[in-house]
């Protein structure tokens, strides 16, 4: 139970900076003279220095653990959100991106492999879902609290209190968790990192992997950077309305996590349950996409529907992990999260170049956002498509050697 309120709260400060630029994205813009593309760019260095970093913390949690990966990575985070609130310049803020994305890439992992490890692989879609619905109360804070906040005391200073608190939570991860002795702590660096590089060549997880690509890239385009402008440039919907309404969205997302692991622990379908899901959040980015100016009551009914059917993150894990060797979950996991925070990278980016293009070609705000939803329904729609070719489910039901076997042998004829 300490172990799990510590990795809630690890990955709680996590999702707060996956999420915080959307709601104060307008001032941020505004003081450090911002464009779309820019401002495209910032959000999505997060997500892909969280990505590439993913190779480096992978081999640490595989080698020393994820005690001592968690606790030493968070105090990049420390350091980059620090930069970012003094910061003048893009630039200064970018680098202070970067570091924020490389301090928390094995949060989430590392928890995985944490329940990994203590929980049995039928349970672990349902405690994954736990964590991540209970951590999603760092993303709560970073809508309405931090709208609030950023308006009385500005949003430098807002940012140097969660500097403040994610020291506390570096702290915490050192001296809370258990120290674990992983299985292949022997193996060199090298060998770690051509093993890790291999995952992507095991066949039976290409294609799961649009999935990773896609779902959450779509998710966090929303949520974590173009949900808060949107409101602001078609609506004009102040700070704080914006904060609630994307804690709406914050809530049903948790919500949905929650119901979507507990269905898939009594339903044991996770190929179907991840369809059916991520079709349900397709929907709502077609009404936008045909009415993406009637209201910003509709507009936040489509956003919950997208949040409470779209984070099918956990149930894709899940679905991934009954391909793997045990010994290979941290680095597996880890590859496959680097794929999934890279997808969220490229389509925020490429989000932002087409805002950018909008823009200078002089469309209305609502078309601009229209092109955006479209695009998001089409990026979303394809990865569906290919996963529906994927196998429902690996070797998790044979005896660990034989997934050792089979694993060992995808990774040495690869």
């Amino acid at each position: 139970m300490r172990e799990l309120a510590v990795l809630c709260a690890a990955y709680s400060i996590s999702l707060f900076y996956r999420g915080m630029i959307s709601v104060i994205a307008p001032e941020i813009s505004a003081d450090l003279s911002l464009d779309e593309a820019q401002l495209g760019l910032l959000a999505s260095s997060f997500f892909l220095s969280f990505g590439v970093a993913q190779i480096p913390s992978g081999i640490v949690l595989d080698r020393f653990g994820g005690r001592l990966a968690i606790a030493a990575f968070m105090w990049f985070a420390v350091f980059g959100i620090g930069l970012f609130s003094i910061a003048t310049h893009y630039y200064q803020a970018l680098a202070g991106m970067v570091l924020i994305g490389i301090g928390c890439a094995p949060v989430f992992t590392g928890a995985m492999v944490f329940i990994g490890r203590l929980f049995s692989p039928e349970r672990f879609a349902y405690v994954t879902a736990l964590v991540i619905a209970i951590g999603s109360l760092g993303d709560l804070l970073g809508t309405t609290p931090l709208g609030m906040l950023s308006e009385w005391v500005g949003w430098r200073s807002s940012l140097r209190l969660v500097m403040l608190v994610t020291a506390l939570i570096a702290c915490l991860s050192l001296l809370g968790l258990s120290r674990d002795r992983p299985a292949t702590a022997h193996e060199t660096p090298g060998r770690m990192l051509r093993d890790m590089l291999r995952i992507s060549t095991v066949r039976s997880l290409w294609p799961i992997l649009p999935m990773f690509l896609a779902s959450y890239g779509v998710l966090m385009a929303i949520r974590g950077l173009w949900s808060g402008p949107y409101l602001a440039d078609v609506f004009a919907v102040n700070t704080t309305e914006r904060g609630f309404i994307l804690m709406a969205m914050s809530v049903s997302m948790a919500c949905g996590t929650f119901l979507l692991g507990l269905v898939d622990r009594r339903w044991q379908q996770t190929k179907t349950l991840v369809i059916y899901s991520s079709v349900l959040a397709l929907l709502p980015l077609i009404l936008l996409a045909y009415y993406p100016d009637k209201g910003s009551v509709f507009a936040m009914w489509c956003f919950i529907t997208v949040g409470l059917f779209g984070f099918t993150y956990p149930l894709l894990m899940s679905h991934s992990r009954t391909f793997l060797a045990p010994e290979y979950y941290g680095r597996g996991m880890a590859m496959l999260t680097a794929i999934g925070m890279g997808g969220v990278g490229v389509v925020q980016g490429a989000s932002g170049w087409l805002l950018e293009w909008a823009g200078s070609a002089q469309l209305p705000p609502a078309e601009q956002y229209q092109m955006l939803f479209i695009l998001l329904a089409g990026i979303l729609s394809v990865a569906i498509f290919v996963y529906c070719f994927s196998r429902k489910h690996g070797n998790s039901d044979q005896p660990a050697s034989v997934i050792r076997q089979h694993t060992a042998q995808l990774v040495e004829n690869a």
